[in-house]
């Protein structure tokens, strides 16, 4: 992740990372010629708003409309409504209904195809949900019982980060029922409280926001010149040198 490193005291040590409205911590040090050397980093989730008052279609028009007089190339790749079969196809692979706000969503667009909601995901479409499900569910059988539950069984998948984590619908009764959670390829699902959107139309809604206001979370949407879309930090120009013989020298890796 680029982002803007502000040092601190001297060549080594500790550094603040300005990451919109809370901070990151780094350990960095000066390798030759003062390449900043990143070892390590915390993760700072991101943030949102939750304001839930558009519909799914509400929120898909003002996405569609920005993207069109913004950022046409994005906007073409959009793909076309999933059929009322693919849908009920789609429910009967998984082995429930789907929420109504994916069946809109996925009635509107059969995924997001090039357009990443921020910061990074890709909405699934109905082939898609049915491939990944069917994939965690074999992961989490060859599980051993005694390792906690990987992918429940009442969980839909919903996007995924082009790094091997995910989000999901959760149609599990009691209160995840209808909820976003985050899936972590390495530790599995939760509803963390840190800015995760608490629905579909909620993440619809914010990100149609975040276009209109130029800014999601810590997060600008930023257009190329051939009219594609992406996110990026305001800071994101600077370039972290990562000079790997200081790295073994420092930390005895050769």
């Amino acid at each position: 992740m680029s982002t803007s490193i502000r040092r601190l005291n001297g060549s080594t040590g500790r550094a603040a990372v300005s990451a919109g409205e809370g901070t990151l911590s780094y350990h960095v040090g000066a390798g030759e010629k003062g390449a900043v050397v990143l070892v390590g980093f915390l993760r700072r989730p991101y943030a949102l708003r939750e304001a839930v008052a558009m519909t799914v279609d509400e929120a898909w028009d003002h996405i569609e409309d920005w993207l069109r007089a913004n950022a046409p190339a994005t906007h073409a790749e959009l793909p076309p409504p999933a059929g009322a079969d693919e849908i009920r196809a789609a429910q009967g692979a998984v082995g429930c209904a789907f929420p109504p706000e994916l069946t809109a969503s996925l009635a509107r667009h059969d995924g997001s195809g090039g357009f990443v909601l921020p910061p990074l995901h890709r909405l699934h479409g109905t082939r898609l949900i049915v491939a990944e499900y069917r994939a965690y569910r074999r992961a989490d059988q060859a599980r051993s019982p005694e390792e906690p539950t990987w992918w429940d069984a009442r969980w839909i998948p919903l996007a995924d980060d082009g790094c091997g984590n995910s989000l999901f619908l959760s149609q599990t009764p009691g209160p995840s029922f209808g909820r976003v959670g985050d899936h972590a390829k390495d530790g599995g699902g939760s509803f963390p409280e840190d800015g995760t959107p608490t629905s579909l139309g909620a993440f619809l809604e914010s990100t149609a926001r975040g276009l209109q206001d130029g800014l999601w979370g810590a997060y600008e949407s930023y257009v190329d010149e051939d009219g594609l879309l992406e996110w990026r930090e305001p800071d994101a120009d600077l370039v972290v040198a990562w000079d790997m013989r200081e790295m073994n020298r420092r930390y005895g890796f050769g």
